[in-house]
């Protein structure tokens, strides 16, 4: 069984600055995995939306919440498209690269 704590306020105030973003929003804290999470009170049956990606709670958590947003779906995955593309090219000239060393 999961081992959650709900964190009701913090030193930053990410909480509440959470319900700003989304009212439903709720900062839990997870014994088992040692992380935070977010989750939404509006969703029934699942109400996890995210693991906060850093080890404490603070401005670039209220970042990650407006990035993954559903409203914000296609310039996320435009971004992630983007930077694929861009790995790809530079794997493409350095297998060029070696290539020509070889040669």
């Amino acid at each position: 069984m999961v081992k959650l704590m709900k964190i009701q306020s913090d030193v930053y105030f990410i909480c509440q600055r959470l319900k700003n973003i989304d009212p439903s929003y709720e900062v839990y804290y997870n014994w088992q995995n040692k992380c935070f999470e977010v989750h939404s009170n509006a969703q029934t049956k699942n109400s996890y939306c995210f693991k906060v990606p850093y080890d404490v709670l603070d401005a670039r958590t209220l970042d990650y919440a407006v990035k993954t947003r559903r409203e914000n779906r296609d310039k996320l995955i435009e971004e992630i498209e983007k930077s694929n593309q861009k790995l790809y090219e530079k794997n493409l000239k350095e297998q060029v690269s070696l290539l020509k060393e070889i040669i």
